[in-house]
């Protein structure tokens, strides 16, 4: 076992020298990295809201590689944990980004479920934050529900033959929160993306739908989705027209999904820095506020500590959500 283990530790410090030189390269110099490609490991399914919003920051950050190819790959299912699991056991060379909801990946899955399979502090290297953006409550365009409170009426009236679709943690858990505040008990059923859930929200198979304003909006906008409130306390400057849970008389209720990049953990402090810079670089740029606000996203500018604090907080934050909210691991 000793053996084992020591074989182990000299293979992981083999890989980050091996990483660090090829970011080094002679005499120290630092135009080495990158030298190939960099895949962004994207945890949802292609063309949804999510992998609009990780092709943003694909596109930005050709030109600053110098023209190296940047590759998104979708690997969605399990609520992101499998792409989570894959960029944890990537090689911690710089080649392998993960662009992701981090109030979903990092800081409510733990809290879901009993065996997941990576650890949001010790198995990634945190990168930098990137934007924030508000979940949107929605029904179907030719729904009589009008308000939140017409809602509230409905779901009380059909009881447990109510039902909702949940296309990602944040959604379970935002409509888990929303059924506990005002004592409702319809029926959840999973989708692996939202795109999924609007034939059957249109159906009239689904009540309602929580999920994230990056594809909803777009919905709205071609009349595919009536747009209920937003969940935060205050309206969101991308919906002014939408009122806030507080606008509709609920109490309590602020949450808003955030993103950021990370590496696997073991990635060559100056390599992280580079990405850092390139991204913070990328998010506050005209055409990238432009690109992000037509999908429903503010931007958020930050750096490594702040990641890594955040990840902490919001950890903990989303544990208290979700002991509220009653849900228990899966």
């Amino acid at each position: 076992m000793i053996q084992s283990l020591s074989r182990r530790a000299l293979s992981t410090t083999a890989l980050a020298a091996l990483a660090v030189a090829a970011f080094a390269g002679p005499a120290g110099a630092q135009e080495a990295y990158p030298a190939r490609e960099i895949r962004i490991i994207c945890g949802y399914a292609a063309g949804t809201g999510a992998d609009v919003i990780v092709r943003i920051f694909a596109d930005r950050l050709r030109p600053l590689t110098d023209g190296k190819p940047i590759i998104v790959e979708n690997k969605p299912g399990a609520l992101t944990q499998i792409a989570a699991e894959q960029v944890k056991n990537a090689r911690p060379d710089g080649y392998t980004l993960f662009i992701t909801a981090g109030n979903s990946t990092m800081s409510a899955n733990p809290h879901l479920y009993k065996n997941i399979k990576y650890d949001p502090v010790k198995d990634f290297a945190p990168v930098t934050t990137l934007i924030k953006l508000p979940f949107m409550v929605v029904v179907a365009p030719q729904s009589p529900i009008n308000s939140m409170k017409d809602l509230e009426t409905h779901l009380k009236t059909k009881g447990e033959k109510g039902t909702y679709g949940y296309p990602n943690t944040f959604s379970q858990v935002a409509t888990e929160l929303y059924k506990t505040r005002l004592g409702l008990k319809p029926l959840g059923v999973a989708y692996n993306a939202t795109p999924q859930s609007i034939p059957d929200l249109t159906k009239g198979d689904l009540d309602f739908v929580i999920s994230d304003a990056t594809f909803l909006l777009n919905q709205s906008r071609q009349g595919l989705v009536k747009p209920l409130a937003v969940t935060t306390a205050k309206r969101s400057s991308l919906a002014p027209d939408v009122p806030s849970m507080e606008d509709s008389g609920i109490r309590d209720y602020d949450l808003s999904a955030w993103w950021a990049a990370w590496f696997p953990a073991g990635t060559p402090q100056p390599i992280v820095d580079k990405m850092a810079g390139w991204l913070n670089q990328i998010v506050p740029q005209e055409d990238t506020k432009k690109a992000l606000n037509n999908v429903g996203a503010e931007p958020w500018p930050g750096s490594t500590k702040i990641l890594a604090d955040h990840v902490v907080a919001d950890h903990k934050l989303w544990g208290e959500i979700i002991k509220l909210a009653k849900i228990e691991p899966q």
